[in-house]
């Protein structure tokens, strides 16, 4: 049995090519740097929806003081895409298995373009927050197909290496968000960044038509409607509650509501999966431990990770007094560090196994938020930074390995559902944290407050190295075949 995955499959598959387009596809499918032709195109199209992050954080007290809005309020400008990219990608990784990545990833694209313009026009704070969130709710379908057609491009012995490049790659747009961002937005306001990233998504999607491979549908299986939308009002409802309830009270009944609507929606998810012909998270999965165990260690410690990364520019404009600028120059060191762990992950993953790689990953993580908060308590510049650029280290080392782990487990016939499922839990945990911390944050300059907050984030991780720690022995692939799915 051949190791390689089959070619892209005829052109009829794919209706949705422009004319002129299926001869250049065929072209390209036959050049021996083929695979390292999809990963770069790939590569390009995933960071182009990271570019913002960075100087958008760095930017927060900025956009803030311009609106006329508060800080927690403001964070929903990251936290709230990130629901939305939470409850879209499992969704959008289903439909990609159902009618091919490529038709998946275009489309996503296509309407990420036209929205990411529009966000540029936002005239409030509400409007702000909606039309970013829609423009990556758009933008969701990207992500687990860019994943399934790397892996289905790559042949398994490669696809670690592949998946870190990929992990470095989308940690380094920010960076150069931040180079090119924060004097845009010094110069010419926040509103140029949207801009700016809606060119370069629709620079993405012009480099992804004539490239990217379709993978096979399958037309015959249904889609969860009814499992997207009570996933949906569950996620909502936990993060609206937890948010708001550390702001406006927890008898407040907007906060009542979405604490009662959230464990509703969450149980009722969870029967339908069980009793479904045609589940979003079979419950198959569920049940294998080397596919579970890692989407939980990474959903947590990404809750800590991302909760310290929107947290640190308010500390560097209260603690320091710096301008979005200097913030984000200053910020630079995390997605730098990030990046090239994550190529440094990406090697280690087959030579000493996911579990260990995992657990080493988040324990520096662990001790780099120590570092970070004694730094912001004692108003040690150095320290912080130091602290900072290991968090990104420890985050980016593991996040190559938890990806092939995960789609190990799920094997090649539900890819979509394995990427789709990472994303999902990540960005809830990652949601989770932005709206913890930032609400416990305040409006305090308070060292101490930034030390327990930080200290917070380090307990976050611990118990993410406890769950890692469960992974076990990632299973070799299944003798069945690529398209086999890996026993536990």
């Amino acid at each position: 049995m051949h190791d390689d995955p089959p070619g892209p499959p005829p052109e009829h598959a794919d209706p949705s090519s422009p004319h002129g387009l299926p001869r250049l596809r065929r072209r390209l499918a036959r050049r021996p740097d083929y695979r390292r032709l999809v990963l770069v195109v790939t590569l390009f199209g995933a960071a182009s929806g990271s570019y913002p992050v960075t100087v958008l954080s760095a930017s927060l007290p900025h956009i803030a003081d311009d609106l006329g809005t508060t800080d927690d309020t403001i964070a929903w400008v990251i936290a709230a895409p990130l629901l939305a990219f939470a409850v879209a990608t499992p969704i959008a990784g289903k439909i990609g298995d159902l009618h091919g990545h490529r038709r998946a990833y275009l489309t996503s694209f296509t309407i990420g373009t036209v929205l990411a313009f529009a966000t540029a026009l936002a005239w409030d704070t509400t409007s702000l927050i909606v039309l970013r969130t829609l423009a990556q709710a758009a933008k969701a379908a990207a992500g687990p197909s860019a994943m399934a057609m790397i892996i289905a491009t790559y042949p398994r012995r490669e696809r670690s290496r592949a998946l870190g490049i990929w992990a470095g790659v989308i940690a380094l747009s920010p960076a150069l968000g931040v180079v090119t961002g924060g004097p845009l937005i010094e110069w010419l306001g926040w509103r140029m960044l949207f801009a700016v990233q809606g060119g370069i998504v629709l620079l993405a999607l012009l480099a992804a038509l004539p490239v990217v491979p379709e993978t096979e549908a399958r037309p015959g299986v249904r889609f969860d409607l009814s499992g997207a939308a009570s996933l949906g009002a569950g996620v909502g409802g936990l993060l609206l509650g937890v948010n708001r309830g550390i702001a406006w009270g927890w008898d407040h009944p907007a906060v009542l509501t979405g604490l009662l609507v959230a464990p509703i929606g969450l149980a009722l998810f969870a029967r339908i999966q069980t009793s479904s012909a045609h589940p979003l998270l079979p419950p198959a999965l569920l049940r294998r431990p080397a596919f579970t165990m890692p989407i939980l260690a990474q959903a947590v410690m990404q809750a800590g990770y991302m909760g310290a990364m929107v947290m640190a520019p308010f500390l560097l404009e209260r603690r320091w007094g710096y301008r979005p600028t200097v913030i984000g120059l200053l910020m630079l060191p995390r997605p730098l560090s990030f990046a090239l762990a994550a190529r440094l992950g990406g090697a280690h993953d087959p030579q000493h196994g996911a579990q260990r790689v995992a657990v080493s990953g988040i324990l520096v993580f662990a001790g780099a938020m120590v570092v970070a908060g004694i730094g912001a308590e004692r108003r040690w510049l150095p320290v912080f930074l130091a602290g900072a650029a290991l968090s990104g280290a420890g985050s980016g080392y593991i996040r190559a390995t938890v990806a092939n782990a995960v789609t190990r487990a799920a094997g090649d016939e539900n890819l979509g559902i394995a990427g789709g499922s990472l994303n999902m839990l990540q960005q809830i945990g990652a949601a989770l944290g932005i709206t913890v911390l930032t609400a416990l944050m305040g409006d305090s300059a308070s060292g101490g407050r930034f030390l327990a907050l930080h200290l917070l984030a380090a307990g976050l991780a611990l118990v993410a190295a406890g769950l890692a720690a469960r992974i076990g022995r990632v299973p070799p692939a299944s003798p069945g075949g690529p398209g086999a799915p890996a026993q536990p």
